[in-house]
């Protein structure tokens, strides 16, 4: 069985249990699948989550339908309670999280309260998520409300946010400290909490939620309020800090790229 095939038959499995009130899956749902390199990831809400014991043995019912299953590799908490399937060579990953702590979550980022990335995990990334999520089971319209609150994007979020990142972009005890020293690997640490801080800046300034770095180009070129030749620009940015000698150049263009989007 592949993977997708292997995905519909969980969905219609677990869809059965009058606990679950929604499954959605992230990201494209075109994109190849691609072994090793590719997976499914679902959010399950619930009104209550099944617990590991009763998810083993919902799953054990159609084991031999996958090759392999790890199970609640999240405990609880931003990804829920995740399993992990192997089917084909693409991990299938349903996460569970009951409907009252998703939707309070959602609430308080919307509320600007979760501006801070938590490790490699933005908390409006997962707005991005939600708004975009393809629904593949729900009743009473328990996605389709959720998803209406990620889309509603209050003005107030993207101004505190913007303002929140904006001040950050430019260090300049490092960037001085980088003209002076000409160190590439202490450089691209700077260079890196620039970009991180500038992209989201940039995205509240577009009043779009910026859920990682993939499909960055296709993005800003669709933004209105940027810097001229934004995307090439950061790139120069990048490339010009690769050596020592034309570290003062990528310095440069750097605060020129930050004081331009503070201008706009």
């Amino acid at each position: 069985m592949n993977a997708n095939d292997f995905k519909n038959r969980l969905v219609e499995f677990l869809s059965d249990d009058e606990r679950i009130l929604g499954i959605g899956q992230t990201g494209d749902m075109n994109a190849p699948l691609i072994p090793g390199k590719s997976d499914i990831d679902m959010f399950v809400l619930c009104t209550d989550v099944p617990s590991k014991t009763e998810r083993e043995e919902m799953y054990r019912k159609f084991s031999a339908e996958y090759e392999s299953l790890q199970m609640e590799v999240c405990g609880g908490g931003i990804w829920g309670y995740g399993d992990i399937f192997m089917c084909g060579g693409i991990d299938v990953m349903p996460m569970y999280f009951t409907v009252e702590e998703m939707q309070g979550y959602l609430e308080e980022v919307l509320d600007g309260k979760h501006l801070e990335k938590e490790g490699r995990f933005y908390p409006i990334g997962r707005l991005a998520s939600i708004e975009s999520i393809n629904i593949l089971f729900e009743r009473n319209e328990t996605w389709s409300n959720i998803v209406a609150l990620a889309k509603s994007h209050p003005e107030s979020l993207f101004q505190k946010w913007y303002q929140s990142e904006c001040w950050k972009m430019i260090d300049e005890e490092d960037l001085g400290r980088a003209e002076l020293r000409h160190e590439v690997l202490f450089y691209h640490q700077v260079v890196e909490e620039f970009l991180d801080h500038f992209l989201q800046a940039l995205y509240a300034k577009n009043d779009c939620y910026f859920p990682s770095r993939k499909r960055t180009e296709k993005a800003i070129a669709e933004f209105k309020k940027k810097p001229e030749n934004c995307y090439m620009r950061l790139l120069k940015v990048v490339e010009l800090a690769a050596k020592e000698e034309t570290i003062e150049a990528s310095v440069t263009e750097l605060r020129k790229l930050g004081n331009e989007l503070k201008e706009i």
